[in-house]
């Protein structure tokens, strides 16, 4: 009887470990198939979305000027301002589709136009799941999967090549809920 009482968390516990592995692993398959219906079940793209854009946003406060008095610096700062939402709504929009997460996840690249991206900008061989370096739990409902690119495989100027994707266990599953993008030079 002992056993048995012990079996039952033990199982669970392995379950529980094992099954965020399972989703990733599934997220690689869908992203790589893309598979609409279960990238759907897969990704909650309401919260993905939101934190891109707020990503996106500090990117863009983050190459503004330091405030100084020089005139130039502080037209730019105002054009910045006024067209960032012009700017961030379609790359969010375009990151938040099935093809969008592909490309992101595949080339960890950054881009102002969705309309610069051609099938030939997507690897044929290797995939994101290829390069995680470290997952596991950061609380018993959060799971992080830190992807490691090297340096020469990103087109953009990034300073740090680790990109983060934070799985949350809701509505009784693990889906991706936050893409923590590297931080730009």
């Amino acid at each position: 009887m002992r056993k048995i009482f012990w079996g039952f968390p033990a199982i669970f516990l392995i379950a529980w470990v094992a099954w965020p592995y399972l989703t990733l692993y599934q997220l690689n398959q869908a992203v790589t198939d893309q598979d609409t219906k279960a990238l759907d079940r897969l990704v909650d793209w309401d919260s993905v979305g939101m934190h891109l854009s707020n990503d996106l946003e500090g990117m863009f406060d983050d190459q503004r000027g330091d405030g100084s008095d020089d005139m130039t610096e502080g037209l730019v700062d105002i054009l910045i301002n006024s067209f960032t939402d012009l700017m961030i709504v379609p790359v969010v929009n375009f990151y938040t589709t099935p093809r969008g997460l592909s490309y992101l996840l595949n080339t960890q690249n950054i881009i102002d136009n969705p309309m610069d991206v051609f099938d030939d900008d997507f690897p044929n061989g290797e995939t994101w799941y290829d390069h995680i370096s470290f997952a596991f739990f950061s609380s018993p409902v959060t799971f992080k999967a830190r992807l490691q690119y090297p340096e020469e495989s990103t087109k953009n100027d990034m300073s740090d090549t680790d990109m983060t994707l934070v799985l949350h266990f809701t509505g009784f599953r693990w889906q991706l809920g936050r893409i923590e993008l590297p931080a730009v030079e």
